[in-house]
């Protein structure tokens, strides 16, 4: 276990910056780090050091050639909220498996919050909660040929080996069952309201741009992720899809990769 010399009492935005990270859970099981006990919310984790506070020989030897997230072991960098078990687990006989993980998981985190701060300097004109409302609520005939047919052309080319299998899919189903239909709504919007469809690719560039500056080895994956998620998060969305959706069109109308 880690000693206590050189430990500080985290204040309670610092407990509240590493909490709302990993979102109420813990990184390394489905365990909640809040519990609800006669009416009152009882907290179930510990600030957890990634780089060990105080390590031991053995473990300095054991981590000498491994990635520190800061040089100071109490830089939030180095902080990870961790349910009470995982926390114990992890202290105890850590390996290097377990770090490179730990390591990996908050980094994630960071560049997560990276991206949320993104939020409020990107903003998308409100024309794009029609097209949404119109995936949302629109029935569509997939049966027919024009969307059978339809090939979504080049996106192989664009997107890396960061891309799960999985999420090429669903930008490839989304291109050929939706693109058509996107698009219509957007010429239907430029005639109401001209340039809305440029304005609107370029807002999604620009983000898309701006997380591309901020992560200098971009996974493209992750930008995805981010993209839907600023999307949904400006648009209220509750649900990803419609904003899955509106990014696939956008990767293949060269906006986004």
């Amino acid at each position: 276990m880690e000693m206590d010399n050189d430990r500080i009492k985290f204040s309670e935005n610092d407990k509240l910056i590493l909490f709302s990270q990993v979102e109420g859970m813990c990184p390394l099981c489905p365990n909640s780090l809040m519990h609800e006990k006669e009416k009152q919310n009882r907290k179930l984790f510990e600030i957890a050091h990634i780089y060990p506070l105080n390590p031991t020989l053995a473990e300095k030897e054991l981590l000498k050639d491994e990635e520190r997230l800061s040089p100071d072991p109490n830089d939030l960098k180095n902080l990870i909220c961790l349910c009470v078990t995982c926390h114990t687990k992890f202290d105890k006989s850590r390996t290097v498996t377990e770090y490179r993980e730990l390591v990996d998981k908050k980094k994630a985190l960071l560049r997560s919050s990276k991206n949320k701060s993104l939020w409020a300097d990107t903003k998308v004109e409100n024309d794009i909660i029609h097209i949404i409302n119109t995936l949302l609520k629109e029935e569509i005939d997939f049966s027919k040929d024009d969307i059978l047919k339809y090939d979504p052309k080049e996106i192989d080319k664009k997107v890396d080996d960061s891309i799960t299998i999985l999420t090429r899919r669903k930008i490839h189903r989304n291109v050929q069952d939706y693109f058509h239909l996107v698009k219509s709504k957007f010429i239907e919007l430029d005639k109401i309201s001209p340039l809305t469809t440029e304005t609107i690719s370029s807002q999604i560039k620009t983000h898309y741009l701006l997380l591309m500056k901020q992560h200098r080895l971009a996974n493209q994956k992750e930008i995805f992720d981010a993209l839907v998620q600023w999307l949904s998060k400006i648009t209220k969305q509750i649900d990803d899809e419609a904003s899955e959706i509106i990014i696939s069109y956008f990767v293949q109308n060269c906006e986004v990769f």
